[in-house]
């Protein structure tokens, strides 16, 4: 698809902390590299701040910047800006259809929705920031840096195709404030890019030797500078660390850096507190994995994202109980939630984290298990449907009834079929029935599988005796060969990574192990995974690709992972990749699926190879063959296929 941002009042190149710079930038950055890397083009589109700017900058591979005239080509205040919607919107009409148009803050949506509808395109629309009703405090929301501003989300919210939230704190403001309608409003949660954002490493130089506390956003009210001065005063002078504030002034809030100098002084600070201006993301990646502690002290967010990059680096987080951010940090797992802004309360925070080694240890570690669980790959494939089914009216449901088959027909005709799998038993629980009825209708079915399934749990028995065992690994390789000698598939190849294990974060959200290793799967680049099934893909001549969706199934770390690797794999290979749907309650009656009763026989077969992981309880069920997982919870394996085309 060709994809156009719209970023009118700042440019998605700005350093987050720089002017009007902040989590909105680093979002519009990561959406655009994920859906290049999906194969999508997309153009971002800003107004010209510079009159030496070009009016096209070639960003990345499938990523363009274009610049557009709107008033004079110099910085102004986001309170200026809005003066010259109408001059960005004309310039922004003569541009060329794209297939789908989103826009990014309500000026942005304010100029882009009359010329989606003059393409004849979808209009998708996300916030970042919601303003406050008039005499509504920070804590509703920012200040309206103008009266064009709370009409204008209004506008937005209300004639949008659809509204993309980061956090149900953002989607109910929507619908609370600016009117927007439930039905079109979808939640998508950002990403933290864990490679760049993680832990420091043995031997590696950190940002500075001494430890610091850090606090990283725009200088402006509503992020709370002031309250974490205020805090910090109150810390015993001889156990605190100094405290680095990251970030500048924006136009609108020239005075507010007075504000912190005067109270910097008045506590007598000077030598303690160290203002250090905005930051690249690869510098504020290297403060955050240096920092002892980081502090989001904010009136409001949508998400609060420094949060979530705290977290991926192993850092503590003590942040504000508003909005998103209490999506972003777990209470009392990941981090440490405070409702009031008593300075006292936040300075006992602060001390309890500094002066216990061991708890903000656990909270470093905890955190970076639940960033783990937002990537921006799997946001970025989330958009991407959501983009699609909007482009294409007749994709509105996932996937129609009458895809499902033939897309069914189309595998029953191929040569070789690839199966990505994270663990031996998947082949035969997700795919089994789809493999016999290949096989039947001789087609070729080569497995790959990442792991041995080292961290599953073994049945207690007579095979009780291997868990955690070398020999567990070599039994699970021999299960696997006999499960897909069953369905009649070729014999399984292996990638050289172990098994993640996994752990529920928060109810929804799923983590690895806590004593996840290096060699990992989800420890392992999604880059470096694909590159191995990739090879795969062309050394054993595959014509489709299958794998689990952008679930996971059911959220296992391991399979979210091999899903990503499968989407990038599948495209540099130039094959079809087709992603299998779960079978969750609920779903399976709504027309998506195949019936496939014939494989009964050889789905039950394969499932009794894998008897150190799962026992046969049923195998005559009406709607399938049920089976007893090592933790004793029953499951229904139905004897259907549910097929969607990925992209």
């Amino acid at each position: 698809m060709s994809i156009r941002f719209v970023s009118m009042h700042t440019s998605p190149l700005t350093v987050p902390g720089a002017g009007d710079a902040g989590g909105m930038n680093v979002v519009e950055r990561a959406q655009a590299h994920a859906l290049a890397a999906l194969g999508h083009h997309v153009e971002m589109v800003t107004r010209r701040a510079d009159e030496d700017s070009p009016d096209i900058v070639q960003v990345a591979p499938r990523i363009t910047l274009r610049h557009l005239t709107a008033g004079p080509p110099t910085p102004l205040a986001k309170s200026a800006i809005d003066d010259h919607l109408d001059e960005f919107r004309e310039h922004l009409a003569r541009l060329d259809a794209p297939d789908v148009v989103h826009s990014h803050h309500w000026m942005s949506g304010v100029a882009a929705i009359p010329c989606a509808r003059t393409w004849g395109v979808p209009h998708v629309q996300s916030f970042h920031s919601v303003a406050a009703l008039p005499d509504s405090p920070l804590g509703e929301g920012e200040p309206p840096e103008s009266p064009r501003r709370v009409p204008g989300e209004r506008f937005a919210a209300q004639e949008s195709d659809l509204v993309v939230a980061v956090s149900h704190a953002e989607a109910r403001t929507v619908i609370v404030r600016c009117g927007g309608d439930p039905a079109k409003i979808r939640i998508v949660s950002p990403g933290v890019d864990s490679q760049q954002f993680r832990p420091l490493l043995m031997g590696e130089q950190p940002w500075r030797e001494e430890p610091y506390i850090l606090f990283a956003a725009r200088l402006q009210p509503l992020k709370g500078a002031d309250l974490a001065i205020r805090a910090y005063a109150l810390l015993s002078v001889q156990d605190r660390p100094p405290l680095v504030i990251a970030g500048d002034v924006s136009e609108d809030f020239a005075d507010y850096r007075g504000e912190l100098d005067g109270l910097v002084a008045e506590h007598g600070l000077q030598d303690a507190v160290e203002f250090v201006g905005p930051k690249p993301p690869e510098e504020l990646a290297r403060m955050l994995r240096s920092a002892t502690v980081v502090l989001v002290p904010s009136h409001s967010e949508t998400f609060g994202l420094i949060a979530l990059e705290a977290g991926a680096s192993s850092v503590p987080v003590i942040a504000s109980a508003a909005g998103g951010l209490t999506e972003a940090v777990v209470h009392g797992c990941s981090g440490l939630l405070i409702p009031e802004r008593d300075p006292q309360h936040w300075a006992d925070c602060i001390t309890r984290v500094l002066s216990d080694e061991e708890y903000a240890r656990s909270l470093g570690h905890n955190g970076r298990t639940h960033a783990l669980g937002f990537s921006w790959e799997e946001h970025a494939d989330h958009l991407a449907g959501l983009y699609q089914r909007l482009r294409d009216s007749e994709r509105r449901r996932p996937n129609p009834p009458s895809e499902a088959g033939a897309l069914l027909a189309t595998l029953r005709g191929a040569g070789t079929v690839g199966l990505l799998h994270a663990h031996p038993d998947d082949e035969s629980l997700a795919t089994g029935a789809l493999i016999a009825d290949l096989v039947e209708h001789g087609v070729r079915c080569k497995v790959l599988t990442a792991t041995r399934g080292e961290r599953g749990e073994v049945v207690e028995g007579p095979l009780s005796h291997l868990v955690g065992t070398e020999e567990l690994h070599a039994h699970r390789i021999g299960e696997l060969e006999g499960a897909l000698a069953a369905l009649g598939a070729e014999p399984a190849e292996f990638l050289d990574y172990e098994d993640s294990g996994m752990r529920w974060v928060t109810d929804t959200v799923a983590g690895p192990a806590e004593d996840v290793g290096e060699k990992a799967l989800t420890s392992a680049p999604v880059d470096e995974v694909a590159r191995d099934v990739a090879d795969w893909i062309e050394r054993e001549g595959i014509d489709y690709v299958i794998t689990y969706d952008s679930t996971g199934g059911y959220g296992h770390p391991d399979h979210v992972h091999m899903h990503h690797a499968g989407v990038r794999a599948a495209q540099a290979a130039g094959v079809p990749m087709l992603e299998v749907l779960p079978t969750r309650k609920g779903t399976r009656w709504r027309g998506e699926w195949t019936e496939l009763p014939h494989s009964r026989e050889q789905v039950v077969a394969a499932l009794r190879q894998h008897a150190s992981q799962i026992s046969v309880v049923d195998p005559e069920h009406a709607d399938g063959v049920v089976v007893r997982h090592s933790g004793g919870q029953e499951e229904l394996i139905p004897l259907l296929v549910g097929l969607r085309r990925h992209g």
